[in-house]
């Protein structure tokens, strides 16, 4: 292979040893080879740096090996004008024969001498540190959301259905109640009345009957636990997420950007920004960000058949994110996401359409990071006008199928512009209103628009035997 640096050096990184290899090209037939080992404490990393820094090595690999990697990385930054490649093992093969660390930490450099080796993104310092927060605040609300469970779990225990008659059973009401049961171990009719905000739809009776019942000592004691480790989670929440304010200040306008997008609030543009940075440039297009998030099906075809459209393995954390963020946007009326996926959910399904749309959001959070322009709300509005549009061509084809087949619509579709199409026998078609007349009761000529029904022809023939009478 054509050597293309003139030195470089390869890394294996374990738990508790380095393999360094440095490669030296000086025109002959094989590379002049340098070996040497180290631990991964931070005493032996700053040798491993200075052993660098003595040789002139300034290009190096390693692989992404777990979260080993990120103390050798993070000290080799320091080296000024240092060229790191953190590589990817999957797309990384090692030479036939008997497998060693040495001989990884050769393959490794010799493969990134010749140029053979693609970098991985690695985010800058900042970066990082938002997504340690991010990441760690992410686990907190999926524990907060276990406790919340093993409270459920307790209350159905012993026969207390608060979860029938209260849409949360962590609610403002619901911890009343659950703070009279620690107390006293059954609740009556007054207090439960007491405990009631103004919004809660199912009367004190109800709710009293629905948690008649009364816990021992030991119970109390054990709801107690149960609610004081809620408490802590919360609490802990909390605190986090001022300090993840805090991290994140330098990232605010890109935060702002995100922000305007309909189905991304200031908490999920974290979550965006932590994974995968502000810097677009790291992304040649949007379609290499998709594939590095793990959002694009798989190019597996041979011989015309495609073999399987399973999605990429790629970033979890904001693949997960995004399809959230992908169920809050088709909750936004009259947007070009939300059309979109009610226009398609019946031909792909909910999984496919929902996935299709987190990778439309991907590709917006991309051009909005680029540009750094707001979310352009005008281009919804355009996009819904052309989207009733559709719907009114749809219609039009239709009748004129069901007029070819002989059929008689007695349906009238009354466009922007007041023209109409469809007609009963006389040519007059009924039309289709929902207003009322000045009496106050509805048009008698008018007809509900989901009632009507075009009358199919009847099919002629003899009628088909019966073979199950007797």
């Amino acid at each position: 292979m054509q050597s293309i640096l003139p030195i470089s050096c390869g890394l294996d990184i374990h738990k508790d040893t380095i393999e360094a290899c440095i490669l030296i090209d000086r025109g002959y037939a094989e590379p002049e080879i340098i070996r040497n080992s180290f631990t991964t404490l931070r005493g032996d990393l700053a040798k491993l740096r200075d052993w660098l820094v003595s040789n002139g090595c300034n290009h190096v690999a390693m692989e992404s090996t777990g979260v080993y990697w990120k103390p050798v990385y993070e000290i080799l930054e320091e080296i000024e004008g240092i060229n790191l490649c953190l590589v990817n093992a999957y797309h990384m093969r090692n030479l036939p024969g008997r497998k060693t660390d040495v001989k990884d930490a050769e393959w490794i450099a010799s493969l990134f001498m010749c140029g053979l080796l693609n970098k991985s993104f690695v985010p800058e310092k900042g970066i990082r540190d938002l997504r340690e927060y991010t990441r760690f605040y992410k686990k907190l609300e999926q524990e907060k959301t276990r406790q919340v469970n093993r409270i459920e779990k307790f209350l159905q225990t012993h026969g207390f259905k608060l979860s029938s008659v209260l849409s949360s059973i962590v609610g403002v009401s619901s911890r009343r109640v659950l703070e009279i049961l620690c107390e006293k171990g059954q609740v009556s009719v007054f207090e439960v009345q007491m405990c009631l905000e103004r919004g809660v739809k199912r009367s004190a009776d109800e709710i009293a009957y629905a948690i008649n019942g009364k816990l021992s000592a030991v119970s109390r004691a054990l709801l107690r636990e149960l609610l004081d480790t809620l408490y802590a989670h919360e609490k802990q929440l909390k605190s986090l997420y001022s300090r993840m304010e805090i991290v994140s200040a330098p990232y605010a306008p890109a935060i702002a950007l995100l922000d305007s997008i309909p189905g991304i609030d200031i908490l999920a543009a974290n979550y965006v920004i932590a994974e995968i940075g502000v810097d677009m440039l790291q992304f040649a297009k949007a379609g290499n960000i998709v594939s590095w998030v793990g959002l694009s099906p798989k190019n597996d075809m041979s011989a015309g058949t495609i073999k399987s459209k399973k999605l990429k393995k790629g970033n979890n954390y904001a693949k997960s994110v995004l399809v959230q963020c992908a169920w809050a946007t088709i909750k936004v009326r009259n947007t070009r996401l939300s059309n979109w996926y009610w226009r398609n959910v019946g031909r792909l399904g909910k999984k496919k359409a929902i996935v299709a749309v987190a990778r439309k959001l991907l590709r917006y959070i991309y051009a909005i990071l680029s540009t750094g322009e707001v979310y352009n709300r005008q281009l919804d509005v355009a996009d819904t006008i052309k989207n009733k549009a559709l719907k009114l061509e749809s219609a039009k084809k239709h009748i004129s199928t069901l007029e070819s087949k002989n059929a008689k619509p007695i349906v009238k579709i009354v466009a922007e512009d007041d023209s109409t199409i469809g007609a009963d026998k006389d040519g007059k078609p009924p039309v289709i209103s929902s207003k009322k007349s000045k009496g106050g009761q509805k048009s008698p000529n008018s007809i509900p628009q989901k009632a009507i029904a075009p009358e199919v022809p009847k099919k002629r023939g003899r009628p088909r035997k019966n073979l199950t009478s007797a």
